[in-house]
Formats: C-alpha cells, structure tokens, sequence
C-alpha cells in the first residue's frame, strides 16, 4: 500500500510539474506560412495589365510604370523567400477562344505561358534575376471574379509565391 501511495504521489507532482512548464517559443521567427500570405496580399496588388487581344507582347509603356513601381516589391519578396518556395510568375488569358491549341492558333494556355515568360525575361532584363522565380500559364482558368470573362482585364500577369516543386 505505501508503494502505491508513494508511485500515485510522485505521478501527481510529476503531472503538476509537466502542466506547469511552458515550452519555449521563439517570438522573433514567423512561420513560413504566414510569411508567404503576407508576400502574397503584396503581390496581389501588382498585376501587370494591358495586354492585346492574342498577344504576349509586354505593354512597353505600362511596363515602364509598373517597372518603376512594382519591380523593387518583387525583388524584395525573392529577397525574403522561406526555404522550399518560389516566386510565380502567371499569365492568365481571357475566356474568348479555345484553351489548346486549334489548327494554326495556339489557345489560351500557350499565349498565358508566353505571357508570363515574357514577363519573367522582363524582369531578368531589369536585373531581378533567381532560381527562385519561375512562370507558368494558367490560361483562362483563373478568372477575375465579377469581371466579363471576356473582358480585356483578364489579359494579365500575376505573381503569387508557391511551394517550389
């Protein structure tokens, strides 16, 4: 009977202690997944638009302005990339005309690829060079809600942080 007092005795204070203790938490270090929201919500607000009809030509003089504005927030949000992720560079399309290719005509998903390619190679001119900036195209997949789909806005390329592949 003592022994099982004194095991019971010793559970219970060995139970108190282990309540009472507080794991250490390093405050000045943000999990990568808040990082990425907030590097998101930056980019989010940096579209570069403009784009013709079919054409993957960057809009030199929409370039210029976005260049001026835009690039140092991209370059920063490569600066500051946690560990397993890249920078995206997307094209998007509208929603008028196949997203494969048709006959001669390439569709949707290789005119937002050449759109976001040239954006990507836009960028490296400017001197905002990474292995950890990539592109793709997504074609007309990712529309902006409550726009036409059809609409001229949707021609766009945007920038998002992803988990690199």
């Amino acid at each position: 009977m003592r022994k099982l007092t004194v095991i019971v005795f010793i559970s219970v204070i060995a139970f108190a202690f282990a309540c009472g203790t507080t794991p250490e938490v390093k405050q000045d270090v943000a999990p990568a997944g808040s990082i990425v929201n907030v590097q998101n919500e930056q980019l989010a607000r940096i579209p570069v638009e403009g784009f013709d009809y079919k054409s993957s030509k960057v809009p030199a003089q929409k370039w210029d302005k976005w260049a001026t504005a835009a690039a140092p927030v991209v370059k920063g949000v490569i600066d500051k990339l946690p560990e397993g992720y890249v920078l995206q560079v997307t094209g998007h399309t509208d929603a008028r005309g196949p997203e494969g290719p048709v006959g001669a005509k390439p569709g949707n998903k290789k005119i937002s690829t050449d759109r976001a390619k040239a954006v990507h190679d836009a960028l490296r001119e400017k001197g905002i060079t990474s292995p950890k900036m990539t592109y793709k195209g997504v074609g007309s997949s990712e529309l902006i809600p409550g726009v036409d789909p059809n609409d001229a806005q949707q021609r766009r390329v945007t920038f998002k942080v992803v988990p690199q592949k």
